[in-house]
């Protein structure tokens, strides 16, 4: 196996720890014990591994068939959170367009001095709470 796939497999297992470890605090932050409890052992696992994959005299026969799958299941959870992220950001982007930028442009375009400017960005950049969208 080459050492860059035995340094990918150690950064899933590092990541994944991390992640788990963000579910245990949120889960932490709304008292789920159980939820906090799994997101230990999960952490606990990925860390291990991670440290049996870094350890100077790790070979490659020492990882077991539950261990790729761990890391299966790891290299699962890392593409679904980048995955979320990439839509997060197209949701960031597309509100950039569709509300920020036209108002910007209006105020721009239509005011000609530092007072009608503030007067119509204080109509326009109202924010009401409609299903967790940002409105006017």
């Amino acid at each position: 196996m080459d050492k860059r796939y035995i340094k990918l497999f150690s950064e899933i297992a590092r990541t994944v720890a991390i992640l788990a470890e963000r579910v245990m605090e949120y889960d932490h932050s709304k008292n789920d014990t159980n939820g906090e409890r799994t997101a230990q052992t999960m952490r606990d696992d990925y860390r291990d591994l991670r440290d049996k994959i870094q350890a100077e005299t790790f070979t490659t026969d020492q990882l077991a068939t539950g261990e790729y799958a761990k890391l299966l299941v790891g290299a699962m959870i890392i593409i679904q959170n980048i995955e979320d992220r990439i839509a997060n950001e197209k949701k960031a982007v597309e509100s950039y367009k569709i509300d920020i930028l036209p108002k910007l442009q209006r105020i721009v375009n239509e005011c000609k001095d530092d007072a009608s400017a503030t007067k119509l960005a204080e109509e326009l950049f109202i924010i009401t709470e409609n299903n967790g969208d940002i409105n006017n």
